[in-house]
């Protein structure tokens, strides 16, 4: 299981001061996917500041450089604001050997971009896998532009997804949330338009406590999300990386249901509309049950 894209350093202001901490869906997703069985390991840019938080990630090349991608999160007003910090710690270097004796080996890649990643880097992640591996991709980070420069950081701004075509043709599932596009309405209608232009791909729009729904070729099945309760805004921090090693979970390990003659492959189950949606809703109870227990 290689997990690649981008670390990144969450730096949260408050009127109390600022926390640091390690931030990135590899951080919330290893835990999930390492409980099932699957030594997740990841490939991703990062510097030494990065290192020295022992977030216990397996990374499968070293270190480079003292510096890492730094998202500032401003909450001390009502809207919060986010700011980017060595936006060019990002640059990936070529693709190392040990990178490519993992993906070679890999039931599944898991795209986690924080910024746009370029459809050729996805391509070269790609090749090295077997063909039957599962290709899932997060898009938020597409959909994240950056403004000019002031002292230093560049401030987050909204972004079309002009890969989108490039991209969501070497995937079979695609995950976004509903506020990800800024509007549910506009979110929605980018999951049905990208299935129907790509319908060997699906997205999953995850709802909140609405749930999920799953496209594919431009129909939408819509899941229920598993009920436990009002859930504190803190505590859903992380919430769509976990749904999503959930997923993926599922997916690998057959717990999505799937009828005497269905799919076999995890790429075969993310293409079957009744195989998905148990995928989701399996995931669904997952991301629920650990968000709680937080």
């Amino acid at each position: 299981m290689v997990i690649a894209g981008h670390v990144c350093l969450d730096e949260i202001v408050t009127p109390e001061g600022v926390v640091r901490a390690a931030g990135s869906p590899a951080v919330f997703m290893a835990p999930v996917l390492a409980e099932a069985g699957m030594a997740p390991v990841v490939a991703a840019p990062r510097g030494a500041d990065f290192e020295a938080l022992h977030t216990g990630l397996q990374f499968l090349e070293p270190a480079v450089g003292d510096q890492t991608l730094v998202y500032v999160n401003d909450v001390r007003s009502a809207r919060r604001v986010q700011w980017v910090r060595h936006a060019e710690a990002v640059e990936q270097a070529a693709l190392g050997v040990s990178t490519r004796a993992a993906l070679a080996d890999a039931e599944a890649l898991v795209l986690t971009p924080l910024l746009p990643m370029s459809p050729e880097l996805i391509a070269e992640f790609a090749s090295p896998l077997p063909l039957d591996a599962l290709r899932v991709a997060l898009v938020q980070g597409y959909l994240r532009g950056l403004g000019p420069a002031v002292r230093g950081a560049r401030p987050v701004e909204p972004r079309e997804f002009a890969e989108a075509p490039a991209v969501l043709s070497q995937v079979d599932i695609a995950v976004l949330s509903e506020e990800d596009l800024g509007d549910p309405a506009a979110s929605h209608q980018a999951a049905r338009m990208w299935t129907l232009a790509h319908p060997s791909t699906a997205v999953v729009v995850t709802r909140g406590a609405e749930g999920a729904s799953a496209y594919l070729r431009g129909e939408r099945h819509d899941v229920a999300a598993h009920a436990v309760g009002d859930l504190p805004a803190a505590s859903l921090i992380g919430a769509g990386d976990l749904f999503s090693a959930a997923l993926v979970v599922s997916l690998l390990s057959g717990r999505a249901r799937a009828g005497a003659d269905g799919p076999r492959s995890s790429r075969d189950r993310a293409r079957d509309p009744a195989t998905l949606t148990s995928a989701v809703a399996e995931a669904n109870r997952v991301t629920a049950e650990r968000l709680a227990a937080r």
